[in-house]
């Protein structure tokens, strides 16, 4: 388990003993709800030590006590994202822009269609073919436009 789960679980179990909600924190440390909650859930890696001490001030405790002597949370205190995750990943890879006038969006603004999915690979674009020398390059290829049904 990482130092950022482990920190998350004292930072929450701190606030909760306090009686403070998380956003009496955040106002209290002069920082973002936001911070607060990625910082709880365990999504915020290596927080810098102004935030460490601004969060300290606000639970009214010395700053070491958000690091000093962490212990591994419990299992159940961050719900995993199990398959609905990667599944979201997935389909993100899936979808690319089209750009203005792309599929199904009347011109006004990007589109976006299904692609196959990306490749793995080092994503070093790949060159177009040279045109042979006295001849014009090619045009580029036509974009495909799926319309509304």
């Amino acid at each position: 388990m990482g130092l950022q789960k482990k920190i998350a679980y004292r930072l929450r179990t701190l606030r909760e003993a306090a009686g403070l909600s998380q956003q009496d924190v955040a106002e209290r440390a002069k920082l973002s709800l936001s911070l607060i909650a990625k910082m709880e859930q365990g999504r915020k890696a290596d927080p810098r030590a102004s935030t460490l001490l601004a969060l300290a001030g606000a639970l009214g405790i010395r700053a070491g006590q958000l690091i000093e002597d962490l212990e591994k949370p419990p299992e159940d205190a961050f719900p995993g994202k199990g398959k609905k995750g990667k599944k979201k990943k997935k389909k993100a890879r899936e979808l690319t822009a089209v750009g203005a006038g792309g599929a199904g969006d009347g011109g006004d603004g990007p589109g976006y269609q299904i692609a196959e999915p990306v490749p793995e690979g080092d994503g070093a674009p790949v060159p177009e073919p040279a045109a042979a020398p006295g001849e014009p390059p090619a045009p580029p290829p036509k974009r495909k436009r799926n319309k509304p049904e």
